[in-house]
């Protein structure tokens, strides 16, 4: 299957506005949601989860369910030792060689609390730091996939869907906070604050594109009547989310149906018509393959240039005191870590071509 470039250059770009999430500089005002009530996380879950999809439905049919399988597990794993990996720098860099300074104090205060207990909730994914909670929802999710896809291969996709938005429905009561309420003293537990139990929807939804797409058998079939009422939608979000950007409210902190952690019901509508639309606009981005090549290759390498910016994220952070204003230093850092996002992402690319020629090379040495 030919590799969707459009999909490389989003993710790139969706990684370079998380840097700047994660910054505490005034460029958010950019970045954070600005084409609706919605963040760069839903982006990520949902293309990741559309990825995973195409690729187990492809190896499933080239190879088999079981290989499928192996390697979808593998890959969990391989996020898994990256996600222990960014402990190691946050732990040791972070609570030992940086513990003084007020960022790294704020940040992880509830490690300091009880770090040899943290550290092992953190390796068993129940404790995640502040800007370490992503990794771990990429575990388990892709640990999901194969149960979806035979629980799908079983009952169908329809039924899989019904239950991942019975789930939803669900997570809309707090169950998780309730859940958590009779822990809260141990400081150790700390899952973060994304609910799986909603966040698991974006997933399965992904998943259903993702091997549509495979079958080459469309999910949706929408009138062109339809497809405009979804653009209009589309606008009024934006607009609607910009007025909120200029009378300094954030209605997702008073809301409920616009509540980021949980999903609200505005806010997956206000994702799907979004979502919608970007999908139409995204193949034109083909024609701009070769001056977007650096977006290209970040969304390629995808796995450590986001592990390389979690941790230089957390220094940023740390070096930063909360308690005061640094907007001018604050910008020049986070400008500087972009600049090291696509240095990084060279690097990868010059590292794996270098791998290529040297195994071309011996396959074509005659013996």
């Amino acid at each position: 299957m030919k590799r969707l470039i459009e999909l490389d250059i989003l993710r790139g770009l969706l990684l370079i506005m998380m840097v700047v999430n994660h910054s505490p500089s005034p460029l958010r005002v950019f970045t954070d949601q600005p084409i609706g009530f919605f963040s760069t996380a839903e982006a990520f879950v949902f293309v990741s989860a559309f990825l995973a999809g195409i690729l187990f439905q492809r190896r499933t049919e080239k190879h088999g369910f079981q290989a499928a399988r192996a390697a979808t597990v593998s890959r969990a794993f391989r996020i898994y030792r990256a996600h222990l990996v960014t402990l190691l720098f946050t732990f040791v860099v972070g609570g030992v060689f940086l513990a003084e300074l007020p960022g790294i104090q704020h940040l992880l205060d509830q490690y300091f609390k009880n770090p040899g207990a943290a550290m092992l909730a953190a390796t068993a994914l129940v404790f995640q730091p502040p800007l370490m909670d992503i990794l771990p929802m990429y575990v388990l999710f892709s640990l999901l996939t194969p149960c979806v896809f035979w629980a799908a291969s079983r009952w169908g996709w329809k039924k899989v869907l019904f239950i991942s938005v019975g789930c939803w429905v669900v997570s809309q009561f707090r169950v998780r906070e309730m859940l958590l309420a009779s822990m809260k003293d141990a400081s150790f537990l700390n899952p973060g604050p994304f609910d799986l139990l909603s966040w698991q929807l974006l997933w399965v939804g992904g998943l259903v594109f993702g091997k549509s797409l495979q079958e080459k058998n469309p999910v949706l079939q929408l009138s062109a009547r339809a497809e405009s009422i979804l653009l209009m939608l589309a606008i009024a979000f934006l607009g609607l989310r910009w007025y909120t950007i200029a009378m300094q409210i954030d209605p997702g902190k008073q809301l409920w149906i616009l509540d980021k952690w949980h999903l609200g019901p505005l806010r997956v509508m206000n994702f799907f018509v979004s979502t919608w639309v970007i999908a139409k606009l995204l193949p034109a981005l083909q024609r701009w393959e070769i001056p977007l090549r650096p977006l290209s290759a970040v969304g390629r390498n995808m796995l450590p240039v986001f592990c390389s910016q979690i941790c230089l994220s957390l220094l940023l952070v740390g070096v930063i005191d909360p308690s005061k204003s640094h907007k001018p230093l604050a910008i020049v850092l986070v400008l500087a870590q972009i600049v090291s996002v696509f240095l990084i992402a060279w690097l990868l690319e010059w590292r794996s071509a270098v791998k290529n020629n040297q195994y071309f090379q011996i396959a074509g040495t005659p013996h």
